[in-house]
């Protein structure tokens, strides 16, 4: 008879996270659940917000990395700061909504208010306080470390351990492709996010991003509508598009293969635009680059890539993973607009939201598909979760870089092996 596996308070990764399979417990353990929250989230790098989105001095954004709320805004200087989301006073919630505007942040409890750069710069009644009360000491505080590539900010909620640039290591290249798609290397999320309750294990997300086998089953109406989607990204085994582990937890599907044999008559990563339709935005590029690394990039497109733990460069699209339990995850969406591509980014935005909207043809379907396993692996019985396939298989590159074919796991085995890396290590130094 099956019973429900009891952990021990030294959790194995190394065990539970093998070569070519997963036990189910990682996505059900609320012990687990609590353990990455601490060890990933709190611990490692995690992006937070893209500069784009406070561009003026007091627009502000509340993100969750992990467990923790945090307030990032704009001061009066320019510069870019991430707060706790908790008042120094009676620990009360600062900034309530997610969004928004504001010359200074005030508590909605006790009225404590704090300039941009997190200075207390007024309570009532302070005259009631002890005589060494200081204002100097009860200030915002700021998340421990900071740091921005790109444009894209992450933060990191410990004081030592590995630079942003090493957290990244290869995935730099995949931010750079993105940028350099605009005549001028800079990008907008100015958008707005669609926000979508996702009944799944956030590593389920993670694994799906970057999951080149599961389109023609679950995206069969996406596949029979778009012909772009069914003819030229080849979702067959002999696809030339291949799944690429970089290192470091982050992965990608590399389409540029399937594009460059498409040719140029048509941009595919626009979803088949014609060149001649976007005469400004062309001609941008080529002044920017020249003419053939103008073709090279239009062509190729952008990445189609997980970054770890929580951000997937999708395309023209970014997304954003928040974890909430071990069953529950918030899965944010927003379009990527390219400065100087205004041709372009009207058309990006109607196709994130035919993909992604509350309707859209991707969304929902990888919704359900997540729920269903995730109600799955509430069972007991297989203990253990395959991801075999391509196994032994893969090219390893100069760089360390590992490229398998389309419907290979070797995606979902780098998120996995850094996944055991980093949770094997902080149970050491514990």
């Amino acid at each position: 008879m099956a019973t429900a596996p009891q952990l021990p308070a030294a959790i194995d990764y190394e065990y539970l996270v093998q070569n070519g399979r997963i036990h189910g417990s990682l996505y059900t353990s609320k012990q687990i659940f609590d353990e990455e929250m601490e060890q990933i989230f709190l611990r490692g790098w995690s992006f937070v917000l893209h500069e784009s989105e406070i561009p003026n001095s007091g627009d502000f954004v509340v993100r969750k990395v992990g467990t923790q709320s945090l307030i990032a805004l704009r001061d009066k200087e320019g510069e870019v700061r991430i707060f706790y989301n908790r008042c120094p006073h009676r620990g009360a919630t600062l900034c309530p909504t997610s969004s928004g505007h504001r010359s200074r942040i005030t508590c909605p409890y006790h009225a404590w208010s704090f300039a941009l750069d997190g200075r207390l710069i007024g309570l009532p009644d302070e005259e009631a306080y002890p005589s060494d009360f200081s204002r100097a000491d009860v200030g915002l505080t700021p998340v421990a470390r900071m740091d921005s590539y790109g444009g894209f900010i992450f933060v990191n909620l410990i004081s030592n351990g590995i630079s942003l640039l090493e957290h990244l290591g290869h995935a730099t290249e995949l931010i750079d492709t993105l940028l350099g798609l605009s005549p001028v290397g800079r990008i907008r999320l100015s958008a707005g996010w669609m926000k979508h309750k996702m009944r799944s294990n956030w590593k389920m997300i993670v694994e799906n991003q970057v999951d080149g086998y599961h389109a023609p089953m679950v995206h069969g109406s996406l596949i029979a509508a778009n012909r772009t989607f069914a003819t030229v990204r080849d979702r067959k085994p002999t696809s030339p598009t291949r799944v690429r582990d970089l290192g470091n937890g982050h992965t990608d599907i590399d389409h540029r293969s399937d594009y460059r044999e498409a040719g140029d008559k048509l941009f595919r990563w626009t979803g088949g635009i014609a060149p001649e339709r976007l005469p400004n935005y062309v001609e941008a590029m080529k002044e920017a680059y020249g003419p053939e690394e103008a073709r090279t990039r239009l062509i190729e497109g952008p990445p189609h890539s997980m970054l770890f733990p929580n951000i997937s460069l999708a395309e023209m699209n970014i997304m954003l993973i928040e974890p909430v339990s071990p069953e529950l995850s918030i899965q944010y969406t927003c379009p990527v607009f390219l400065e100087g591509a205004e041709e372009l980014n009207a058309r990006t935005l109607r196709r994130c939201e035919g993909a992604l909207g509350p309707a859209g043809f991707l969304i929902a379907d990888d919704a359900e598909i997540g729920e269903l396993t995730q109600m799955g692996v509430a069972n007991l019985e297989p203990e253990w979760i395959i991801l075999s396939r391509g196994l032994g298989k893969e090219e390893v590159l100069d760089s360390g870089v590992k490229l398998a074919g389309l419907m290979d796991e070797t995606s979902q085995r780098g998120f996995w092996n850094h996944y055991r890396e980093v949770m094997s290590k902080s149970r050491e130094a514990a």
